[in-house]
C-alpha cells in the first residue's frame, strides 16, 4: 500500500495539482502557498482534462502516456509563457469583507448562547421535533442578524457618514481627507491581524481595496477616486498602499513569522484530514474501498484509457475519467488499483477549497477554521466519499466553491484575468457531473439577476463589463462541453436521450426530513452555518463598495438556493443538494464561529461583566458542540463505510479479466449494498451489459446510454435461462460470460445448472457462480 500511495500521490500532484501553479498566479494574486496550490488545483481539474480529451479524439485513440503527458504540459507551459510574458496577477490578496464588531449586548450573546444549548442537547436525538429544530434555527438568525446590525465603529479621524439607504447603498460616500492613516492603523490592518481587527475591510484599510476593485494596482489607484468600503473609512491610495505594504511585513502571529502560523496551521489541518479518511481504509477495507459508484468511475476510466471516451455505457460528463486517465498512466495503477489509495485525498481537496474561499472572504485565520470545520467535522463530503461520488466531491464540493472565489476576484478586480478565471473553473462543473451542471446554472443565473443591475444602477461600468465578459465566457464553455456530453437535439448526430433522461429524474425523490440536514451535515456546520449566513445577510446594509456588497450577495444567495434545492422535489435531486449544501456551509460555520470568538473576553476588550459572562457562555458551548462533532466524525471514519467489495467476488472479477476476449457479459444486479453487476463489469474490463432490478428497470434515476433493451436483455436472461428468447439474446448481445451472485441473485440458478447446452460452469466460490456461454441461437 506505501508503494501504491506514494506513486499515486506523485501522479496525483504532476496530473491534478501543478499543472495549473503558473496559471494560478497569472491569473490570480494569492495570500500564502495554502492559497496559491488551491486556485492551481482547481485550475488544473478544469484544464488538463479537456486538453487530454481533445488530443484523444484528436488521435482517436485512449488518454494513452503521451496523451497524458503532453495535456499537463500544455497546462504547465502555457502557464509559464504567460507568466513569463504578462507577470503576476496585480493587486494584493487582502480579505473583501470586514467583520462585524465584537458583541458587546448580553441579550445577543445570551440569545445565541441558549440556542447553542438547545442544539448541544439535541445532538443525541436519532428523531429530534421539529419545532425544537426551527425554534433554534430562528434564535440563530435573530442573534446572527443582531450580531451585524448596528453600525461599524469609525476610527477617530473620519468624517461623519452618510445616512444609510437605497441612495448610500448604491453610491459612494464622499471621498477622504488628504492626510494618511496613523501607524497604529496601518498595523491593525493586516491581513494577519485576524479576526480581532476592526474598523476595516477584511483585515486591509478599506482605500486600498477600493483601489483594488477599480484598478489593477497603486498606479491605478492614484488616478482615481477611492471608495470606502465602510462610511468615511478612506485615506488617498498611495499612502494607503504604502501603509499596507509595511503591515504585510509586519505581523508575527504567536511571536512566529506569518507564514509559518499560516501556512503550518493549514498543513496541520490538511494532514489531520488525511488521517481521519485514511484511518478506515487501512484498517478495514485495504485492498479495497467501499462505494458502489467507483465501478462505475472504474469502467468509464478505464474505456478513457482505451478509446478516449464510453458512448456505449453511460451518459456521463468525461472530466473525471479523463483525470483518472491521466493519473493512472503516470502512476502506472488501474482505476480499481488507484482509487483505494488516491481517492482519500479528494476530502483534503476539498477541505483545502474552503480554505481559500474563507481566506478570501475574511482572511487567512477563518481559511483554517473553515478548513478545520470541512475536513474533520462536515459528515457529508465524508458519506459521498464512502459511496465512491468522487465526480460529485470534485466538482460539487470543491470547483463549485472555487468558482465562487473566482467570481469574487472579478468584483474585487475587474479585468480579463479574473473574468478568464471565472470562465475557466465555472464551466468545469459541467465536464464533471450532471448535478454540479445544475448547481453552476442556479448559481450564475443568481449572479446575473442579483449583481447585473446593481451595478448598472450604480452606473459601475467597468465591473459590469467584466461581469459580462465572465458570464459569457463561462456560458460559451459550458454550451460546448454540454453539447460534447449529452448530444442536446442531436446535434452532433446520432439520438439524443437528454431530454428523456432529464424528464426521469424530475420529481422523482422526495425531500428528506428537516432532522436528517443535522445528520447529513453535522450540527455545529448547520447551526453556525445558519448564525453565519444570517450575519452577513444583515451586515450587507452598511456595505458600500460594489465587491463588497456582490460578494455578500453572491454567497448567501448560494446558501439559500442549495438549502430550496433540498426541500423541493422538482429540481430532481433533493438529496444531493442537502449533502452538497456542507460545502457553503462549512465556510459560513467558520464565519459564524469567527463571531463569537471576537466577543470573548480576551485582551481585557470587555469590562463589563455582563457581556464578558455571556460571550464565555457562548464560546463553551460552542467549542462542546465543535468537539463533540468533530469526536463523532472521527470515530465514524475510522471504520470501514461499507458498500465493500469481498474477497470472493474480488476473486470472481480477477477471473473475469484473466478470461475476458471481448463481447458482452450478463451479472445479477446486486449481491449486497454497493456490489452491483458494474462491480464485476469494472474488474472484469466489459462495459455491458448492465442489468437492474426489477423496481428500478420500471422507476430508473438513470439510464444506459443504450436505453432499456439492454436491461430487458439481462432481466430476461437471468430469470428464463432456458428460452427460447433468451438463446437469442446470448448470440444478439455477444454474451460470453454470465455472472451469478448467490446472494439475493434474483436469478433462477436450477435454470443455468440445467441447461448445458447453452451455459458451462466455470468458476465457483462460497459467493460467485460464472457460467461460459454457447451462443447457438434459438430458430
Amino acid at each position: 500500500m506505501v508503494a501504491d500511495l506514494i506513486r499515486a500521490l506523485l501522479a496525483g500532484a504532476a496530473g491534478a495539482v501543478l499543472p495549473g501553479y503558473f496559471w494560478a498566479a497569472v491569473l490570480r494574486p494569492t495570500s500564502g502557498l495554502g492559497e496559491r496550490l488551491a486556485w492551481s488545483t482547481g485550475i488544473s481539474m478544469a484544464s488538463v482534462p479537456t486538453v487530454a480529451v481533445i488530443l484523444a479524439r484528436v488521435t482517436r485513440d485512449g488518454v494513452a502516456l503521451w496523451v497524458a503527458l503532453a495535456a499537463v504540459l500544455i497546462v504547465f507551459g502555457s502557464g509559464l509563457l504567460v507568466y513569463w510574458r504578462r507577470g503576476p496577477a496585480p493587486g494584493t490578496a487582502a480579505p473583501v469583507l470586514r467583520m462585524p464588531e465584537p458583541i458587546r449586548d448580553p441579550r445577543v450573546l445570551g440569545l445565541t448562547a441558549v440556542a447553542i444549548a438547545l442544539g448541544l442537547l439535541m445532538m443525541p436525538a436519532r428523531r429530534p421535533p421539529v419545532l425544537v429544530l426551527a425554534v433554534i434555527a430562528v434564535a440563530l438568525i435573530v442573534g446572527g442578524a443582531l450580531m451585524a446590525w448596528h453600525r461599524p465603529a469609525e476610527p477617530a479621524d473620519s468624517p461623519p457618514a452618510p445616512s444609510p439607504g437605497a441612495a448610500g447603498f448604491l453610491s459612494a460616500p464622499p471621498p477622504a481627507p488628504e492626510p494618511a492613516p496613523p501607524a497604529s492603523a496601518a498595523s491593525a490592518a493586516s491581513p494577519g491581524s485576524g479576526p480581532g481587527t476592526a474598523g476595516h475591510a477584511g483585515g486591509v484599510p478599506a482605500s486600498a481595496a477600493s483601489a483594488r476593485s477599480s484598478g489593477s494596482g497603486p498606479a491605478a489607484a492614484r488616478d482615481r477616486e477611492p471608495a470606502p468600503a465602510s462610511p468615511a473609512q478612506a485615506s488617498p491610495a498611495s499612502a494607503t498602499a504604502q501603509a499596507t505594504g509595511a503591515a504585510e511585513a509586519a505581523p508575527r502571529p504567536f511571536g512566529l513569522p506569518l507564514p509559518v502560523v499560516r501556512d503550518g496551521g493549514l498543513a496541520v489541518i490538511l494532514v489531520l484530514t488525511a488521517c481521519r479518511v485514511y484511518s478506515g481504509v487501512v484498517r478495514f477495507e485495504w485492498p479495497y474501498v467501499s462505494g458502489g459508484d467507483q465501478y462505475s468511475h472504474a469502467v468509464m476510466a478505464e474505456q478513457m484509457l482505451a478509446h478516449g471516451q464510453y458512448p456505449g455505457y453511460l451518459i456521463y460528463p468525461p472530466g473525471f475519467s479523463a483525470l483518472t486517465a491521466v493519473i493512472c498512466r503516470f502512476a502506472g495503477l488501474t482505476p480499481l488499483a488507484l482509487f483505494p489509495v488516491l481517492a482519500p485525498m479528494l476530502l483534503v481537496v476539498t477541505a483545502l477549497g474552503a480554505y481559500a474561499l474563507a481566506t478570501r472572504l475574511w482572511g487567512w485565520a477563518y481559511g483554517i477554521g473553515a478548513a478545520a470545520l470541512s475536513g474533520l467535522a462536515l459528515t457529508g463530503a465524508f458519506t459521498g466519499f464512502g459511496g465512491g461520488r468522487y465526480p460529485d466531491l470534485v466538482s460539487a464540493v470543491f470547483l463549485l466553491v472555487m468558482t465562487v472565489a473566482a467570481l469574487i476576484a472579478v468584483y474585487e478586480a475587474p479585468t480579463v484575468r479574473s473574468a478568464v478565471l471565472v470562465t475557466v473553473v465555472g464551466a468545469s462543473a459541467v465536464f464533471y457531473h450532471s448535478v454540479a451542471t445544475l448547481y453552476a446554472a442556479v448559481l450564475f443565473v443568481l449572479v446575473a439577476l442579483i449583481c447585473l443591475p446593481y451595478l448598472l444602477r450604480g452606473r459601475h461600468h467597468r465591473e459590469t463589463r467584466a461581469l459580462l465578459l465572465a458570464l459569457a465566457g463561462v456560458a460559451v464553455l459550458s454550451a460546448c462541453y454540454a453539447i460534447y456530453v449529452y448530444n442536446p437535439g442531436g446535434i452532433l448526430g446520432g439520438k439524443s436521450s437528454t431530454g428523456g433522461a432529464v424528464s426521469i429524474v424530475l420529481g422523482s425523490q422526495a425531500p428528506a426530513s428537516q432532522g436528517a440536514l443535522l445528520k447529513e451535515l453535522g450540527p455545529p456546520i448547520v447551526w453556525f452555518g445558519i448564525l453565519g449566513v444570517a450575519a452577513l445577510a444583515a451586515s450587507l446594509r452598511w456595505l458600500r463598495r460594489p465587491a463588497q456588497v456582490l460578494t455578500a450577495a453572491t454567497v448567501v444567495a448560494w446558501c439559500v438556493v442549495m438549502y430550496l434545492g433540498s426541500r423541493t422535489s422538482h429540481d430532481g435531486f433533493p438529496q444531493r443538494f442537502e449533502r452538497d449544501l456542507g460545502a457553503p456551509l462549512s465556510v459560513m460555520a467558520a464565519f459564524g464561529i469567527g463571531l463569537i470568538v471576537r466577543s470573548l473576553p480576551i485582551r481585557g476588550a470587555v469590562s463589563r461583566t455582563a457581556p464578558a459572562l455571556a460571550a464565555a457562555i457562548a464560546g463553551i458551548l460552542a467549542a462542546v458542540m465543535l468537539l463533540a462533532q468533530t469526536g463523532h466524525a472521527v470515530k465514524a471514519s475510522d471504520r470501514s463505510a461499507g458498500e465493500l467489495l469481498s474477497h470472493r467476488v474480488a476473486a470472481a472479477g480477477q477471473w473475469l479479466a484473466q478470461h475476458n476476449t471481448g463481447g458482452a457479459i450478463i451479472s445479477t444486479p446486486n449481491m449486497n449494498p454497493g456490489i452491483t453487476n458494474r462491480a464485476v463489469l469494472a474488474m472484469g474490463g466489459y462495459t455491458g451489459l448492465q442489468s437492474y432490478s426489477p423496481f428500478r428497470i420500471a422507476h430508473p434515476r438513470s439510464l444506459p446510454t443504450a436505453g432499456k433493451t439492454p436491461l430487458l436483455d439481462s432481466r430476461e436472461v437471468l430469470l428464463h435461462p432456458q428460452s427460447c428468447q433468451s438463446a437469442n439474446i446470448l448470440v444478439r448481445q455477444d454474451v460470453r460470460y454470465v455472472v451469478l451472485y448467490r446472494v439475493n441473485s434474483g436469478a433462477d440458478l436450477a435454470g443455468f445448472a440445467a441447461d448445458a447446452a447453452h451455459y458451462q460452469q466455470v468458476f465457483e466460490n462460497p459467493s460467485v457462480i460464472i457460467y461460459a456461454t454457447h451462443r447457438t441461437g434459438c430458430g
